[in-house]
């Protein structure tokens, strides 16, 4: 079979003038970008033959905190955003909501202000009792939706507290 490739002129006169035998080189070339793409094609078979043991396998080997883990970002936040919402409305003082509505913000942060409210709300959240709440983050996805939701809250209400 007869195929027709480009190449740039440079190296077109490169190989002219080195005399290289360009459809054996070509022909060598092709034999091995062949070769690798059927190896990529049986490890991506290998990998997803039996698949569904593996998955299956694997789910035993999952306790509690590695499934929290593996949530994705997108359901963390998601969480965190209701969880804030549910925290701004039923818990929180004013002066933590505007704080921790300043925090998620990026303007300037309110003066320090502790977040006893929250102690509760992961307690109940949680059926036990909390007794220190980890570091919140903006950029974790749980308390960067946690502050977004408590955020939400602030500014719907902010105009109306004074």
């Amino acid at each position: 079979m007869r195929m027709n490739i480009s190449v740039p002129d440079a190296l077109a006169e490169q190989v002219r003038a080195r005399d290289l035998p360009i459809s054996a080189i070509c022909q060598e070339a092709l034999r091995d970008a062949v070769e690798r793409a059927a190896a990529r094609e049986r490890a991506r078979e290998n990998v997803t033959s039996g698949i569904a043991a593996v998955v299956e396998r694997l789910r035993g080997t999952i306790d509690d905190r590695d499934r929290e883990r593996l949530r994705s970002d997108r359901e963390l936040r998601e969480e965190g955003r209701d969880d804030g919402v549910a925290w701004a409305r039923d818990y929180a003082t004013a002066a933590e909501l505007k704080y921790l509505a300043s925090y998620g913000s990026g303007r300037g942060r309110e003066k320090s202000v502790p977040l006893r409210s929250l102690f509760a709300f992961l307690s109940d959240k949680r059926n036990e009792k909390v007794t220190h709440i980890p570091v919140i983050k903006a950029e974790d996805p749980y308390w960067g939706g946690f502050i977004g939701g408590a955020g939400e809250v602030w500014n719907v209400v902010a105009d109306r507290l004074r």
